[in-house]
């Protein structure tokens, strides 16, 4: 069994092998192809997985014996959901606001369901949330705020996902609020991203669940690449880029460099 120390470098080492060593059309899209069209396409994807974020831990909590765990799904949830200090709104509705900004009607995302890819991925999470002991449903989801996290960062690039990949779109800076939340809240030491694989590191005590901690985490990072990569691959083609269906799903690191 690895120290705890140990066991969160290793924990990065398989996020960034998983979502960031090679990469997704998404991450073509944002930094060679970026165009308001593009977009709307991930600005009405994501906000159907902001919507359902904070639920999959209200499940987790509902499995989790540990307080201290709980405070943090609960205080991660009412960010989220409730009140974020950093900006007016919660962050789905911060979200909706920069979709609109783009071109979509409110209404419209409020009703809207995803894609066929999206809702694949959704029945992912949701499962492994609902289905799954806590920690490996805790991994799942919250171990998708960890893909920026200094323990990740260490081992190479990741592709931010901030304020400055839509400052081209010259959005007013109202519609953008949502990006600040999400630097402030996720990345960095004792962001959501660090306190994740610190809470992992704390109660997966044995050989046993180190082990499986891992393989959900690489599991986890493979659905959300797939994911990004569905959205980057029509991003390109609102934008005019011509798409290959053809070929391979993960982008060459040349692509995007």
């Amino acid at each position: 069994m690895e120290s705890r120390e140990d066991f969160e470098k290793h924990m990065g080492l398989v996020i960034w092998e998983n979502r960031w060593k090679n990469h997704t059309a998404y991450e073509l899209f944002i930094t060679k192809h970026m165009s308001r069209e593009g977009a709307k396409v991930y600005a009405r994807e994501h906000t159907v997985f902001a919507n359902h974020f904070p639920r999959w831990f209200g499940s987790v909590v509902a499995n989790c014996p540990h307080l201290s765990a709980r405070r943090y799904m609960i205080e991660n949830m009412y960010v989220e959901e409730v009140t974020d200090p950093t900006i007016d709104n919660g962050h789905y509705e911060s979200l909706v606001d920069f979709a609109v900004a783009l071109g979509h009607d409110r209404e419209f995302l409020y009703n809207y369901k995803g894609r066929v890819y999206t809702r694949l991925c959704l029945a992912y999470w949701d499962r492994a949330t609902r289905s799954w002991p806590w920690m490996e449903g805790f991994a799942a989801v919250a171990g998708l705020e960890a893909a920026r996290s200094p323990a990740v960062l260490r081992h190479g690039k990741a592709f931010p996902n901030n304020r400055s990949v839509w400052r081209s779109l010259n959005l007013p800076e109202a519609a953008l609020s949502h990006w600040s939340a999400a630097e402030v809240a996720d990345y960095g030491k004792e962001g959501h991203g660090d306190m994740t694989l610190k809470i992992l590191s704390e109660y997966a005590k044995t050989d046993h669940e180190q082990k499986r901690v891992l393989e959900v985490l690489a599991e986890t990072m493979q659905v959300r690449s797939f994911h990004f990569d569905c959205i980057g691959r029509e991003a390109l083609k609102a934008t005019g880029v011509p798409v290959d269906d053809e070929q391979h799903p993960i982008w060459t690191a040349e692509a995007v460099a």
